[in-house]
């Protein structure tokens, strides 16, 4: 096809992708997200000639989504919350479970109260800067055992104009003696049992360190919760995001870790369980 406009380079895509199982928005999101466009700005363009050098990038995006890489980490960046942040193979791309996440903790939390926040397991920094955005009197703090990840929340502080602390380490390994009023967390949640039923895209391409959490996902929030009441104030709440059949387990790890705190299990807008609150840090272990 020589010189193409937007819509014909649609067009073209539709065609590539026709039998496939990827989602049939991707090429538009690709344009969308280059440019920095909203769909009504597309519609404006979509009768512009296409760039030769953004049609051969066009092209080569569309082979790299046929063979399972995910459109996000094609084009380099994703929309979380009305904001976007970059992303690549060292991160996870931000889900919309992850957007109902910060939007629970928005709205339950007083906006004026000068919070002190962690983002355990910060990733590409979505949660943890856009609770700063969103609630500027809070002192929010990110941290992951990953450097490759705190250097891709980096680059998304310095695009969005935040300058939050940043602490590589596993868990609570470099924040002895701290304390929080809240710990948010994408933790990974995945088990390693269900790899098979897990997405190509997501199999091929996203972290492993950021997805398995043993043979029933819980590994993480076993050692989160044994440590939890030595890092919340008292009256101080975890908010954490868990898979969708997790919420009976959950429970029970929930009960057996730290009987006297209140869980509170929350679905998501397809209905599935997908994040939890704990209350507590009235006790201290060991006392």
């Amino acid at each position: 096809m020589n010189k193409p406009t937007y819509f014909t380079a649609l067009k073209w895509a539709a065609q590539q992708l026709a039998g496939s199982q990827i989602d049939p928005d991707a090429p538009r999101f690709l344009l969308l997200m280059k440019h920095d466009w909203t769909l009504t700005d597309f519609l404006a363009h979509q009768r512009d000639q296409v760039p030769a050098e953004e049609w051969a990038w066009f092209q080569q995006a569309i082979q790299r989504v046929l063979d399972n890489e995910p459109p996000q980490y094609v084009v380099g960046v994703a929309p979380f919350y009305g904001r976007t942040f970059r992303v690549n193979r060292d991160v996870l791309v931000p889900e919309s479970e992850t957007e109902e996440l910060v939007d629970w903790v928005l709205q339950e939390q007083p906006p004026k109260r000068q919070l002190r926040v962690l983002d355990l397991g910060t990733g590409s920094g979505v949660i943890g800067i856009t609770l700063a955005l969103e609630r500027p009197s809070w002192q929010v703090e990110l941290s992951d055992i990953s450097a490759t990840s705190l250097a891709v929340a980096q680059q998304n502080q310095e695009r969005l104009g935040t300058h939050l602390p940043q602490i590589q380490g596993d868990l609570f390994e470099h924040l002895s003696g701290r304390r929080f009023d809240l710990i948010v967390t994408n933790p990974p949640y995945v088990a390693t049992t269900a790899r098979s039923e897990m997405d190509e895209a997501v199999k091929e391409f996203e972290p492993e360190q950021a997805l398995y959490a043993g043979t029933d996902g819980l590994d993480f929030y076993r050692r989160l919760f044994e440590q939890l009441p030595d890092h919340l104030n008292p009256g101080g709440m975890l908010y954490g995001e868990t898979g969708f059949d997790q919420e009976h387990l959950i429970k029970e790890l929930a009960q057996q870790k730290l009987p006297a705190w209140q869980l509170t299990t929350k679905h998501d807008m397809a209905d599935r369980m997908r994040m939890i609150k704990l209350c507590g840090g009235l006790e201290k272990r060991g006392d």
